[in-house]
């Protein structure tokens, strides 16, 4: 009788530890991304069109990245690939739809990490990189540095064979009335033109008034299926700043932050915050050190630490675990993992057909 139970009792077991072996097999292809298109409020009284556009440009990036990761590729290759889409799209506040400075150009910033050694690269204030995360990848990757600027970024993204760009290529007429407005808001001088010139710009821009449109910084964070993370972002930084301005995003640890230990992490606000409080290494602290839950720390960042309206966070963490808060009344995002979760949003509710 004795030996009966015993040999049901490891049989059970053996069981147990192949079903156990089979799930943990099984959950080594995860992998996991979200993106972000700035934190802020953009009205709910957008043209119907204007939705469709950030609805499309959200919809390629995450398929871009989600198609990467799904495939085998590196979270690395896949934030940065995702992150040039949004750069590309006009609607976000990044590459070709960065916003004026108060001299009437786009100074751009952007970084990456690698969460498996800590690898990363950032570049500020450049003006002719078409994507500034490709100079940020390559002052990773060819470098002995973490962050370059200016001129100098600009020169090393040409040395190095990055497509360079007029500076007129990113003019966007919707940008330069938001620095109008601005500029007249605040009392400062309003430029005539851009220093390049003002291009010609079709009539069928639709008129928004005053409208908030601009959402801001984009960002991504990954987790492939080899168990590495990424985080990526890039913005135009703030409408009307002061010239050599930067913010947060291309300081690693304030707007990006990447360890596979803790968690990859993508910012979106009000940047001096983020620098001050260094928050996305934070929030990798905490998870890494506190071991505090992802949505844990992001929580208490947004909450504690930042005021209320200065932005929110994308973040991703080894376990595939997926968070996107914020403190602003929206936050433009994407979000896909390998469990079939799916979508994209600017409110409350995911964006539908």
């Amino acid at each position: 009788m004795s030996i009966r139970i015993t040999a049901r009792l490891v049989l059970s077991l053996a069981i147990m530890l192949m079903m156990s072996r089979a799930s943990v097999q099984a959950e080594e292809g995860r992998w996991a991304i979200v993106l972000h298109g700035g934190a802020g409020n953009v009205s709910k009284d957008i043209p119907p069109e204007r939705v469709q556009e950030y609805k499309q440009a959200l919809e390629k990036a995450i398929s871009t990245g989600e198609k990467i990761l799904a495939d085998g590729g590196t979270a690395l290759d896949a934030v940065q690939q995702t992150v040039m889409v949004l750069e590309d799209a006009s609607c976000f506040n990044a590459g070709r739809g960065g916003v004026f400075n108060a001299a009437g150009y786009q100074q751009l910033d952007a970084s990456i990490m690698d969460g498996s050694n800590l690898a990363c690269g950032a570049v500020s204030a450049v003006e002719q990189v078409r994507n500034p995360i490709t100079a940020a990848r390559a002052v990773m990757e060819k470098t002995p540095h973490v962050l370059l600027t200016a001129k100098d970024a600009d020169a090393f993204a040409k040395a190095s064979g990055l497509e360079i760009v007029p500076r007129s290529y990113f003019f966007n007429e919707d940008r330069w009335q938001e620095l109008v407005r601005a500029l007249k808001k605040s009392g400062r001088p309003v430029p005539a033109e851009p220093p390049y010139g003002r291009p010609k710009v079709s009539l069928a821009e639709p008129d928004l008034g005053d409208l908030d449109i601009s959402t801001g910084t984009v960002g991504c964070a990954a987790l492939d299926k080899h168990g590495n993370l990424a985080a990526a972002t890039s913005t135009g930084g703030l409408t009307g700043k002061m010239v050599g301005r930067v913010g947060d995003s291309p300081i690693i640890g304030a707007g990006t932050y990447a360890d596979n230990t803790g968690c990859a992490i993508s910012g979106t606000g009000v940047g001096e915050q983020y620098i001050r409080n260094a928050i996305c290494f934070q929030v990798n602290f905490r998870v890494r050190e506190n071991k505090q839950s992802l949505k844990e720390a992001v929580d208490h960042c947004l909450s504690k630490v930042l005021r209320p309206g200065d932005g929110g966070l994308i973040a991703v963490d080894a376990e595939g675990n997926m968070v996107l808060e914020t403190n602003t009344e929206t936050l433009t995002r994407g979000w896909s993992d390998w469990k079939g979760n799916r979508g994209v949003a600017i409110w409350d509710d995911p964006l539908e057909d």
